[in-house]
């Protein structure tokens, strides 16, 4: 048979909604740009297509800036299996908790995305959280038995919501404080969770992924290129 042609790219889905956190959505989205940008013509496979997701076209992250969603969630949840990776930013406790105490559409998509079975033709899915974001993913109950980090204002919060919605079968989460955590596969191995810690963990979790889907030399050069810390320590 004949050896699998590389894949020419891993789509990128960021979930916003009203109030998000800026910083959170927009690092990650400037490091996996310029890793497109500057990517090896000779490595064809290390290019990102990014499309933000909203339940709204139109969203006011943080009260002050207006960004227009590429596609609207009702639509990404359609067509989950194309993404590779959903990336999942935070807020303030006042719009992450009604999102996460109300089964909000944004934990259901979380919760699809982490519990589609993985095709023969592709790797496996990451589900990234930075910040606050952390929340809907114990919201969706999928963290039982991970290890994972969120801001350190929120540890305790979290650790209450997963024990809320988990598998009680699949043992506590294990919830630390640090700028970023790497906690390995989901049951099935279908989907690798990454979690960041408050706001600007959100950039060192990025260049974490980049080096695992790219090359350490890829992260070390976009992060001089944004004078940026490219930290392998979590």
């Amino acid at each position: 048979m004949a050896a699998t042609e590389p894949k020419q790219y891993y789509k990128v889905g960021v979930l916003l909604f009203q109030g998000v956190d800026i910083l959170d959505f927009t690092g990650p989205m400037e490091v996996l740009s310029h890793v497109s940008h500057n990517r090896n013509p000779d490595k064809p496979d290390r290019m990102f297509i990014i499309e933000t997701i909203a339940r709204t076209s139109i969203i006011h992250a943080a009260s002050v800036m207006t960004v227009k969603a590429d596609r609207l969630l009702e639509r990404a949840m359609e067509e989950l299996a194309e993404y590779d990776m959903l990336v999942v930013p935070g807020g303030p406790p006042a719009v992450i908790q009604p999102l996460v105490e109300g089964n909000a559409p944004e934990v259901n998509i979380i919760r699809k995305f982490a519990t589609l079975p993985l095709s023969e033709s592709r790797k496996p899915r990451i589900l990234f959280s930075i910040c606050t974001g952390a929340l809907m993913l114990g919201a969706a109950g999928i963290l039982s038995g991970m290890t994972v980090t969120t801001h350190h204002r929120a540890v305790e919060v979290l650790r209450e919501v997963c024990a809320r919605f988990g598998d009680k079968n699949e043992g506590p989460t294990n919830v630390v404080h640090k700028r970023y955590m790497d906690g390995g596969y989901l049951k099935g191995d279908s989907v690798q969770i990454v979690t960041a810690g408050g706001i600007s963990s959100g950039l060192d979790a990025t260049f974490h992924v980049v080096r695992q889907l790219s090359s350490p030399e890829m992260s070390a050069f976009v992060s001089r290129v944004m004078d940026a810390r490219d930290t392998k320590r979590g």
